[in-house]
């Protein structure tokens, strides 16, 4: 099969060399966990070192807000030419009720116009506060991942956690999507753990232990050798 890099040191090592091309991956945490730098290293990486074409489509947070965000770790989509960075916010305005069959109708002429490669949606949480059933959630879902993987795009979306509780916001969003990817922030003796564990991953074998990460001037290094007991 072939292999996406992530670009983040120590996540190809448990992944048996990344993402499985075309797969959608879904990265859930708490907040301040890490999953918007996580998701933009991946498509810095892809888009700055491999020539390929990458947009992150951001659907709360601001633009501006967005890139403050990830400057600090050398990460600048505005000096690229391959980066695309999309504020959902910009294009249909602060009132817009966004859905899934939406967001597929804007992708569809987008992804093939530009080439896209590399997707990253932060995040799918506020998209699911729309839906006024988790069985719709859930269908719509289901329905914009089979879109993407017909796409062969190799997709990351983003969700939050809630602390002590599911560890996704709406407890359907990782049976949906191809690998589902953990990150946690634990306090041990007054000091935040930064953990990852991948819990699902398909059609490929992956490393099952959780594992400790830190947050350098370059974003998420893992520490791929060492394991959180």
């Amino acid at each position: 099969m072939q292999r996406v890099k992530s670009g983040i040191p120590g996540f190809d090592v448990l992944t048996d060399g990344g993402f499985v091309e075309g797969t959608v991956s879904l990265v859930s945490g708490v907040a301040g966990s890490g999953k918007t730098l996580f998701s933009a290293q991946y498509a810095f990486f892809g888009a700055r070192f491999l020539n390929e074409p990458a947009a992150v489509i951001t659907v709360e947070a601001p633009k501006e807000d967005y890139l403050q965000a990830i400057s600090g770790f050398g990460m600048n989509p505005q000096d690229m030419d391959k980066l695309w960075l999309i504020d959902l916010g910009e294009i249909g305005g602060e009132e817009i009720q966004l859905d899934f069959p939406k967001l597929q109708k804007f992708l569809e002429d987008f992804l093939e116009r530009q080439g896209i490669k590399r997707l990253v949606i932060d995040s799918i949480t506020a998209i699911g506060l729309h839906y006024r059933s988790i069985e719709e959630f859930r269908e719509h879902l289901f329905v914009f991942t089979r879109f993407l993987k017909k796409k062969r795009v190799t997709t990351i979306l983003t969700t939050e956690s809630i602390e002590n509780g599911p560890y996704t916001r709406f407890g359907v969003e990782q049976f949906v999507c191809d690998s589902f990817i953990v990150l946690g922030l634990e306090e041990i003796k007054g000091t935040l753990r930064r953990t990852i564990l991948i819990r699902k991953m398909r059609f490929t074998k992956h490393d099952t232990a959780k594992h400790p990460f830190i947050i350098g001037d370059r974003g998420l290094e893992i520490g791929a050798s060492e394991k959180v007991v």
